[in-house]
């Protein structure tokens, strides 16, 4: 009984290993077949013909692409190259008709687009002329120059054939790298001019006046301009550029680099038309007129303000000995203590801080920075709620040396315009000032309410007491 179930079982095994064994070697799916027999690599020049324009890109062997008709441009490579793939791999699905009377129907009398690609080596590659696409399937007739019959071709080369000027020209309008920037210099139309300078990891501020400068500002002012891309194309030789706004410009902002490269861009007018709202930019070395959106200008149109240093107070934790704290709850006063700890005094009474809340305050002074400088120098304390600030902190060093103080206010500032449904009549500002500047600084609410702590928050709280175990019966 057992030898013939294991006779079945190896005879089940032979028909399905033969079934699948049929099936694997008659069901293999044929190679692709393809319109011409390039390769991408392979290809050194492109001409597309159209009815109203033409376009030809090169590039010579391991050098990148370039526009040279209608014009001599830096070509996007990577709208270039994804042309030169889709050429390369173009799908040939069938054979439409051998020999066609008449090339009218499959939109090849005249094509659309005639593609012709030169290879390195100067092999004869057929050009393909492009018709229109299929009714059903959206596949695309093609015709190849070395071949009377129509041929149908994926519906995406068709589409991936069609292109302008502006959709192989190359959008990037800087080029260089943050690490190689030695000065950045951003000059406005009221001769307001702030020139940063590096100043090893960090960056200072030269002009107008000296002054530490917000490392965060600058590379955001910098990351927008490297990655700044041209959404329009106006004019590649403009002979005036007065009606743009650029003889005078509203902004020019200038990198130069370690090399002593210089590179600016110049900002003028907006964009006029409906549905138009880029800025009309030029490169300073450079004739072509583009326009960038709108945010490119603002992210640049900064004051000196904007790009100096917004740290209100930095202290290292481990060198403050004693906080004194002055909020709307009255004074109180953290103190170091041995072995590590800290004291939280109240009225005369002294109680155990908790460690992990009183460092988490001291690590608030490491670098505390405000969302702004308001004004420098602050030209009344009570305008910003700081001739009676909601806090006063006073931190002092282990040889009792001041080491600064910082007074916060919050305030409440009615709403200049009709508030939003929902929104009330009045708003919440936050702003901070130290002993060690002039200047007073914004601040959020969230930096506000973490130094804004009532004195029994800084103490250690006793353990809870063990749960009563219930008697057993």
């Amino acid at each position: 009984m057992r030898l013939r179930n294991t006779i079945i079982v190896l005879v089940l095994f032979a028909i399905v290993g033969g079934y699948a064994f049929i099936v694997g070697h008659y069901s293999q799916t044929e190679p692709t077949q393809k319109l011409l027999t390039v390769k991408q690599d392979d290809i050194a020049k492109i001409e597309l013909k159209y009815s109203d324009r033409d376009i030809v890109i090169e590039r010579d062997k391991g050098k990148p692409w370039r526009l040279v008709k209608p014009i001599g441009a830096d070509a996007d490579q990577t709208q270039a190259n994804n042309l030169a793939r889709a050429i390369a791999e173009g799908v040939l699905v069938r054979t439409v008709d051998d020999k066609p009377a008449d090339l009218a129907p499959f939109g090849l009398k005249p094509p659309t687009t005639t593609v012709t690609v030169t290879t390195f080596d100067h092999k004869p590659v057929p050009s393909i002329e492009v018709g229109k696409s299929t009714p059903i399937g959206f596949n695309t007739y093609v015709l190849l120059s070395n071949s009377p019959a129509v041929l149908l071709s994926e519906g995406a080369f068709g589409a991936g054939m069609n292109k302008t000027v502006n959709d192989l020209r190359v959008r990037d309008l800087m080029a260089f790298k943050l690490d190689d920037v030695r000065t950045l210099t951003i000059a406005r139309d009221n001769g307001q001019t702030v020139e940063i300078e590096r100043d090893g990891d960090n960056w200072k501020i030269v002009k107008p006046a000296p002054s530490a400068a917000d490392n965060t500002a600058v590379r955001m002012a910098l990351g927008t301009l490297v990655n700044a891309r041209a959404t329009d194309f106006i004019s590649d030789a403009p002979a005036n550029v007065n009606q743009y706004g650029l003889e005078k410009p509203h902004l020019t902002a200038t990198v130069v680099l370690k090399n002593g490269e210089q590179q600016s861009m110049l900002f003028g007018f907006k964009q006029s038309g409906e549905g138009k709202s880029g800025i009309y930019v030029r490169r300073g070395e450079r004739a072509p007129v583009y326009t960038v959106a709108e945010y490119v200008m603002t992210s640049l149109d900064k004051s000196p303000m904007d790009f100096r240093d917004k740290t209100i107070v930095k202290i290292d934790p481990e060198t403050v000995d004693t906080v004194k704290v002055k909020n709307s709850d009255g004074e109180f006063t953290l103190k170091r203590a041995p072995a590590g700890k800290w004291d939280v005094i109240v009225g005369g009474k002294t109680s155990e801080g908790d460690l992990l809340v009183v460092e988490r305050m001291l690590n608030q002074f490491r670098d505390l920075k405000g969302q702004s400088i308001v004004a420098d120098p602050m030209p009344s304390a009570q305008l910003f709620g700081l001739d009676n600030p909601a806090l006063q902190i006073t931190l002092a060093g282990k040889d009792g040396k001041d080491l600064g103080t910082v007074k916060l206010a919050k305030i409440s500032v009615k709403q200049t315009a009709p508030p939003l449904p929902g929104e009330p009549p009045q708003r919440i500002e936050y702003y901070a000032t130290s002993s060690g500047s002039k200047a007073v600084y914004s601040l959020s609410e969230f930096s506000f309410e973490q130094l804004n702590k009532p004195a029994p928050l800084y103490m250690l709280k006793p353990p809870e007491p063990a749960a009563a175990s219930s008697p057993t019966k």
